[in-house]
């Protein structure tokens, strides 16, 4: 078996859709923007997605800035070893995978959530959700183990069908004849600056979860770096925009006096209760059978993205050479693929065994986790291209401007970080030992960081 690049089979909107799917725009607006309205800025959440954007548009520039000089898969890892050295890139790939892997666990077990909820709400049929995310975990293994090509076209129906559904929403709120009134206090400094700001940017930014995997296919873009540069740029003004404007519907739905108590009391059904004001019961029903879709295409996303991690540390010899295996027909890191539907169905069935519960235990504590271990990423990478431009500052026009991007968006995604670390609790819930998984960062840097310094050994030996 040949453990050579794969196939170049993808286009800027195929890695979009990868992308953007990863995010699940539909669960971030029901989820975290709920929540964010709730616990965070009220009427101003809307703001606080264009912030977020903002920030993580500066942090695209520079990766895009960069890109051109790293022609690796690893993503993250690739990028930190290249600005910080290889010791600080360990840290980063050990980072990622246990980021990457716990967010296909959250993400299969929301879609068993929400599956359970549908299936029992309009069709009468209540199955415990470990079924629905067994049954999920094996179409996302058979999806995974074929050409990242069938994944693309999947998702690209899949988030399309979210898109339409939220636009439905915002069409139906802003229409002239809608009983709604528009106002722009979500946009307004007494807006943005209403309850908690730093709340509601940290749900902000766990709501952009997953765009950063872009670079991460950029062994299987047809024109590699030109084409994962456009995805990723696009991804992030699209998720920004799209993102402001749908929870501002959600907003002018409720009223800019009432939006917070309306979510007071229950915000895990405020944008279902905005359908049903606005639109008819079809929608409600379309809706929350769309909640369990973005969950799917979620879960196919991050899969891809976590096994495509396995994929290209092994190569670095990091991960055990096995995992780089290619399939001789399809090209598809189809070993790395298995490992990581292995791993996820082993911590499934752990959760499962122990009693959880599948949104508030198993969602919430491994996407809380992975919220600080991306934005941590996220700062070393932008520092890494911080120092990368400063060490080439000679061999560029408009250093300054890029100097000056890469520090602003390292001190925005550090502050980020800082938000996330101090409001973890509220992110996550009281979870018991589960309130100790941030230690899982740490720990996982030290190994990557051992990891890559025996490896570095060996390639001087062998040299």
């Amino acid at each position: 078996m040949s453990s050579t690049a794969p196939k170049r089979s993808l286009g800027a909107l195929d890695i979009f859709f990868l992308v953007v799917a990863a995010a699940a725009p539909l669960a971030a607006i029901v989820g975290n923007g709920a929540l964010g309205v709730l616990l965070g800025n009220g009427v101003g959440m809307p703001a606080s997605y264009l912030i977020a954007g903002l920030v993580l548009i500066l942090f695209a520039i520079g990766f895009v800035r960069m890109s051109p000089h790293v022609r690796h898969g690893g993503a993250f890892y690739a990028y930190v070893r290249h600005g910080l050295g290889r010791h600080a890139g360990g840290a980063a790939a050990f980072i990622a995978i246990i980021v990457y892997g716990m967010m296909v666990v959250g993400s299969a077990a929301g879609f068993g959530f929400f599956a359970n909820l549908f299936f029992t709400e309009n069709l009468g049929l209540d199955v415990s959700w470990t079924f629905w995310a067994a049954l999920s975990l094996v179409i996302v293994g058979l999806v995974g183990y074929r050409e990242i090509t069938l994944g693309a076209r999947m998702l690209s129906v899949l988030l399309t069908l979210e898109v339409l559904i939220l636009t439905v929403l915002a069409v139906a709120v802003f229409w002239p004849s809608s009983a709604a009134t528009v106002t722009f206090t979500s946009f307004s400094l007494s807006g943005i600056f209403s309850g908690s700001l730093g709340i509601g940017l940290m749900f902000a930014f766990v709501s952009f979860l997953g765009f950063e995997s872009a670079a991460i296919y950029s062994e299987e873009a047809r024109e590699g770096h030109v084409t994962v540069s456009r995805a990723l740029i696009a991804a992030v003004l699209f998720i920004a925009v799209f993102y402001a404007i749908a929870m501002w519907s959600v907003v002018i739905a409720f009223g800019d006096d009432k939006i917070v108590a309306a979510a007071a009391e229950n915000p895990g059904t405020l944008v279902f209760r905005a359908f049903a004001q606005y639109t008819t019961p079809a929608f409600i029903v379309a809706v929350e059978f769309l909640m369990m879709t973005s969950a799917l295409a979620a879960t196919i996303a991050l899969h891809n993205a976590a096994s495509r991690y396995l994929f290209a540390l092994s190569r670095e010899g990091m991960l055990p050479r096995a995992f780089s295996a290619l399939h001789p027909k399809l090209q598809s890191p189809h070993v790395a693929s298995v490992v990581v539907s292995v791993f996820t169905a082993v911590v499934v069935a752990l959760f499962a065994i122990g009693g959880a519960d599948p949104l508030m235990t198993v969602l919430s504590s491994t996407f809380g986790l992975a919220a600080l271990g991306i934005i941590l990423l996220q700062a070393a990478t932008s520092l890494s291209v911080a120092i990368f431009t400063w060490h080439t500052r000679h061999e560029m026009k408009s250093v300054s401007l890029h100097l000056l991007i890469a520090v602003l968006s390292t001190v925005g995604l550090a502050v980020a970080a800082v938000l996330v670390i101090e409001n973890y609790s509220t992110l996550t819930g009281s979870l018991g030992l589960l309130d100790y998984a941030p230690w899982l960062i740490p720990l996982a840097a030290v190994l990557g960081a051992i990891v890559a310094s025996r490896s570095e050994a060996r390639d001087t030996v062998l040299a």
